[in-house]
């Protein structure tokens, strides 16, 4: 990382971060360009591995290139503010962010799915005691990023 001084290195801080930020952006590839897409997510840990879950309809572009390649990039960034300077060179910006790898697959057991879905809803309403029709479960698809390498960084205003 060029910069050390802003990064962060501590776990329960980075999840701090995560829970803090509301769309994944996930970078997967297309054949020889990246194809981007904004994800709503949930996020855990299962045994020291970072795990986010993501829902999607059961057909489409992203799920197509995930078949062709489970190997994805992905970024949150959140806490955005200008900072002003007396000068154009001068001015900053303060952000918290987060880029990292890892596998991606399709969740297909009801009950991993009825779990993933409780992760994404409880990071979204801090709410976890919902209900899932079968019917709903099988109109979407979920997605579990296995995370394989993450860094953090910060750039916060002064206290």
């Amino acid at each position: 990382m060029r910069r050390a001084d802003r990064e962060v290195n501590n776990i329960q801080k980075i999840e701090e971060i995560i829970q803090t930020c509301d769309c994944c952006h996930l970078g997967l590839i297309d054949e020889d360009k990246p194809y981007i897409v904004p994800l709503n997510f949930g996020y855990l840990r299962e045994k020291d591995t970072p795990i986010f879950y993501f829902h999607s309809a059961n057909f489409g572009k992203k799920l197509d290139l995930i078949r062709q390649n489970p190997l994805v990039g992905f970024e949150l960034d959140t806490k955005h503010q200008l900072s002003v300077g007396n000068t154009a060179c001068n001015y900053s910006f303060y952000y918290q962010s987060i880029i990292g790898a890892g596998k991606i697959s399709i969740v297909e057991e009801i009950q991993q799915k009825k779990k993933a879905l409780q992760v994404i809803m409880q990071h979204y309403t801090k709410t976890s005691n919902w209900e899932f029709s079968d019917q709903s479960l099988t109109a979407i698809t979920i997605l579990k990023l296995t995370v394989t390498e993450m860094t953090c960084k910060e750039h916060q205003q002064p206290r």
